[in-house]
């Protein structure tokens, strides 16, 4: 019987180097430019509306690849809202331009696992909002690839985004404690969900099992 299986493919380093066509014909969700290395993606999902200027170079093989492409607008942040059906960043007045995406997903949560999308919780993190994707689609066998949560120098696996090793290692400890917290409520809910890490120095491990990807395929 076919394992109800998926690979979350995130940026952490862990992935240098890594084979990403051993995941061709895997169902798979890619989070940010892991879009570009994942053979035949099945969801892609950001929370980073910056992300489309950040691969400007690359945006026609962007467009070029056609999985369901989710974007999450975060609410919870006090400077986005919702006027006249369009997203609006009121500290400048920019209107996101989302007709890139398929789906838009309006979440107003941060902290925990929600099972609806009306309670769709996203870390603040586009690697934990594919994890709350996963659950949400049914998948009982979450694989996390990338999902390092380290403070190293090298940040990313592809090279990152432009932003200071110093910057984004700062923000490591809050996006470890949040994927810790909802890991911890998907194994107090007893929801039939396993998590594990495919990461060797993933900070994760101390609370999920970890597993060598080359053990799984």
């Amino acid at each position: 019987m076919k394992r109800n299986e998926v690979f979350i493919v995130a940026g952490g380093p862990s992935l240098i180097g890594f084979d990403f066509t051993c995941l061709r014909n895997k169902d798979t969700i890619v989070v940010n430019k892991s879009i570009f290395d994942v053979p035949t993606p099945d969801y892609f999902i950001t929370v980073d509306y910056t992300f489309l200027r950040k691969i400007r170079s690359k945006k026609a093989v962007f467009d070029s690849i056609t999985p369901t492409k989710i974007f999450v607008a975060d609410f919870h942040c006090k400077y986005l809202r919702e006027k006249k059906g369009r997203i609006v960043d009121i500290r400048t007045n920019l209107v996101y331009e989302l007709h890139d995406f398929d789906v838009i997903i309006k979440a107003k949560q941060i902290a925990g696992i929600g099972y609806t999308y009306n309670d769709f919780r996203t870390g603040t993190n586009s690697g934990y909002c594919a994890l709350q994707l996963a659950v949400l689609l049914g998948y009982t066998e979450i694989y996390l690839l990338g999902v390092d949560l380290t403070q190293t120098e090298t940040t990313h696996y592809h090279g990152g985004y432009g932003e200071r090793p110093s910057s984004f290692n700062a923000k490591i400890p809050l996006y470890a404690n949040r994927f810790k917290t909802g890991l911890v409520q998907i194994k107090q809910d007893n929801a039939g969900i396993e998590v594990i890490s495919c990461s060797s120095i993933s900070v994760l491990n101390k609370v999920i099992p970890y597993q060598d990807i080359k053990e799984i395929l």
